[in-house]
């Protein structure tokens, strides 16, 4: 299967490589795949010698924080393993490791990066690639801990209706360890995590999960991040390549209430038609609320004036909330006619960039583009736009930028001509900056205004 993908190893690295029918035969085959631990990580790049790793010819992708690549199936000859991330302002990607490891037949190697994305560590698990037989009512589990900052912690994976510590743990790891296999009939379950040996100290619990047999899952412990609103967060990544997240259900979701229209005053916001369970008093037009919490069945928040129940402006129906996630609400429209889109907010920080993204709640202008210069200078001709086509109740993509001190100004989408004052903006790697777009007094000119979490 990869005896191209050596022929092309030997070509880029210059290796004195003989004809394809002088190299050495393949006894068989054995996955590879990498797991990022690296809490603050940018994506990360898994190479063999000089190409993506791919299944298939399909490369894989990319690893954030938390993610494992699909295992992948190669040849058992050496290689080299390279990894790579792209960093703001570099037209190449930049190369942070490589590590040698001759890939055997039937086994199963996982990269495990840890440490400074600049110089990760760079551990190897390795195991035998588990088979399962038609008749098999079984699924096979290997817990590994990720989590640089939780200490030893103890994993639980019991039947549905369980009371967590009436079974000893399923492992007790330190940071960097994989359990050996454990086989599990299929079923629901509910897993947890602890502090090693003391049951009361939960660090997640996720909902109920229904496991099939003749899977085999590499379930991984990680830190939890500004995505989580728990300490830990959970993910396996399945022989088959399937990623399965573990939603926490410890503490309820949380959300946060962001007005951004013009036209409507101040507003109270309300989750029941009676008016008589207030979430939130007072939101001004700007304003952004803390982070609240709501109820993961999901709810109808009503927007009244502040301090009057005489009239609901208007209502909004959200679907059932993500268990330990966030979610922002944001208030948009005319006098008239509102909306309050829910958009699940990307808030983990890369500590190579800053991370930003505006949100349009701009009525004025259907559409427009986002253009960042050094601090005192202007739009020109040569400048180029770090968003485009940024649409009314749409939250743009995320743009990584270099640290720096700036100015941001909007334009008219298609055009330099700006169409806003200058919002100076001071970047720093590790940081979030979330913006709103929003109408002025002035119907031609519209505002950018920073509402970035403390």
């Amino acid at each position: 299967m990869k005896r191209t993908l050596l022929l092309l190893a030997c070509l880029v690295t210059l290796a004195a490589c003989g004809s394809d029918s002088s190299l050495p035969n393949p006894t068989g085959e054995g996955a590879v795949r990498m797991v990022n631990t690296i809490s603050g990580s940018p994506d990360v790049r898994f190479l063999i010698e000089e190409i993506l790793v791919a299944i298939g010819g399909v490369p894989v992708a990319p690893a954030a924080y938390k993610e494992s690549t699909a295992p992948a199936l190669y040849d058992d000859f050496s290689y080299t393993f390279n990894f790579e991330i792209a960093l703001p302002g570099e037209a190449t990607l930049t190369r942070v490791a490589s590590r040698t490891l001759q890939v055997e037949k039937d086994r199963q190697h996982v990269f495990v990066l840890s440490g400074d994305v600049l110089n990760p560590d760079i551990a190897v698990w390795d195991w035998d690639i588990r088979t399962f037989n038609e008749s098999d009512t079984v699924l096979e589990a290997r817990f590994s801990h990720g989590g640089a900052t939780l200490g030893d912690i103890d994993v639980y994976l019991d039947p549905v209706g369980t009371v967590l510590g009436a079974n000893p743990p399923a492992a007790t790891l330190s940071f960097g360890d994989v359990s050996g296999p454990l086989d599990y009939e299929a079923g629901d379950y509910v897993l947890a995590v602890t502090v090693a040996g003391d049951v009361n100290t939960v660090l997640f619990t996720a909902r109920e999960t229904s496991l099939l047999a003749q899977v085999a899952h590499l379930i991984t412990v990680f830190d939890g991040d500004a995505n989580n609103t728990g300490p830990a967060a959970v993910r396996s990544m399945r022989a088959d390549g399937t990623a399965v997240v573990f939603r926490d259900v410890s503490d309820p979701p949380k959300v946060r209430f962001i007005h951004s229209s013009f036209e409507t005053e101040a507003l109270d916001v309300y989750d029941d038609e009676q008016l008589t369970n207030l979430v939130v008093a007072d939101v001004p037009f700007l304003g952004a609320t803390a982070d609240l919490d709501t109820d993961a069945d999901g709810e109808t928040f009503y927007f009244t004036p502040a301090g009057s129940t005489a009239q609901v402006l208007f209502e909004q129906s959200i679907a059932a909330f993500t268990p330990g996630s966030f979610s922002d609400v944001y208030v948009a429209g005319s006098a008239s006619s509102q909306i309050a889109p829910r958009i699940i907010p990307d808030r983990a920080p890369h500590s190579t960039s800053t991370k930003l993204s505006i949100f349009s709640g701009s009525v004025n202008y259907s559409f427009f583009d986002v253009y960042i210069v050094e601090r005192g200078a202007e739009v020109t001709d040569e400048s180029f736009p770090i968003l485009t086509r940024v649409g009314f109740a749409t939250l743009s993509s995320i743009v990584e930028l270099l640290a720096g001190s700036y100015d941001l100004y909007l334009t008219e989408n298609g055009n330099r001509t700006v169409i806003s004052p200058a919002l100076p903006v001071d970047l720093t790697n590790g940081s979030i900056v979330d913006l709103i777009a929003v109408d002025t007094v002035d119907p031609a000119v519209i505002e950018a205004v920073d509402i970035s979490r403390p």
